[in-house]
């Protein structure tokens, strides 16, 4: 039985670089398999070959851009590769499940419904004075990805092999848990992506990453820019409820508008043992 490929160089370049055209042995050379056995193996872990990997994270980018914006679709379209407004209908319909233009008016619906609504009540665990904007600069983090269902994300749960791991390598390093914040990013949107594909990286600041990186993790970085920070405090298990109270009702009652890249969360006190003093700042893109 053929050792698994590392699979972290592959995702880093894949998801990078979904808008240009990449060769299969462009991406096989990082594993140091050939083209077929990487075609195979891929798809063995993925449960899809790369191009059609690429091209759902492109067109559920795309239906992000539909969901959080007003771009014509055609424009969104043209940005995801396709030449005509009939093609990436097509494409978009046999992937989502609709087409564009049922898909945006789905969730423009959803949105003039909050915008009507006079009063919005605030979950538990976010205080009305627990949201700031934060301008931050790009830091690197070294991560581990889980891969399955929104609801089962692992965060910084003790025991989890992801944490486990995590631990490991600041053991390795000679380091301390004082040294590094512990990031989660939900690199996809539940409304969107198929249940059982959603990725979610949970990592550490890698600082200058001078440290070696071994085999399994990946070093990725939080882009540099606006956001809303919105802190909660609470159990890690309720973080999918408030991200969708945030994304799908306080959102629509702002006049922020979303980038189309994915929030973060950064755990303040990731050991804490009593959940309702588990502190999370989560970051939310905006223009």
């Amino acid at each position: 039985m053929p050792k698994p490929p590392n699979l972290y160089p592959v995702w880093n370049k894949l998801e990078k670089q979904l808008d240009e055209t990449i060769g299969l042995n462009q991406v096989a050379f990082f594993t140091g398999y050939s083209d077929w056995h990487f075609h195979r193996l891929f798809k063995s872990i993925q449960g899809e070959n790369v191009k059609e990997y690429i091209r759902r994270l492109r067109l559920e980018k795309a239906a992000y851009e539909l969901k959080i914006t007003n771009f014509p679709i055609l424009e969104i379209a043209i940005e995801t590769g396709f030449l005509s407004h009939e093609a990436f209908s097509k494409a978009f319909k046999r992937v989502i499940g609709s087409t564009p233009s049922e898909f945006r008016k789905q969730f423009q619906k959803k949105k003039n419904i909050k915008k009507k609504t006079n009063h919005l009540t605030i979950p538990d665990g976010i205080s009305k004075f627990g949201f700031q904007i934060k301008i931050i600069s790009t830091f690197l983090i070294v991560y581990v990805r889980h891969i399955g269902s929104y609801e089962e994300l692992p965060g910084p749960l003790a025991g989890t092999k992801e944490v486990l791991s995590l631990q490991s390598l600041i053991q390795n390093w000679s380091s301390s848990h004082s040294n590094h914040k512990w990031i989660g990013i939900s690199q996809d949107d539940p409304e969107i992506s198929p249940k059982g594909k959603i990725r979610f990286d949970l990592g550490i600041t890698a600082g200058s990453s001078q440290n070696p990186i071994p085999e399994g993790f990946g070093i990725g970085s939080i882009p540099g820019g606006k956001y809303l920070q919105i802190r909660y405090q609470g159990s890690y298990h309720n973080l999918p409820k408030i991200y969708n109270w945030i994304l799908n009702d306080y959102m629509k009652t702002t006049s922020y508008k979303l980038k189309n890249q994915p929030p973060w969360e950064c755990y303040l006190n990731p050991f804490e043992k009593e959940d309702d003093k588990r502190i999370t700042d989560i970051y939310i893109p905006i223009q």
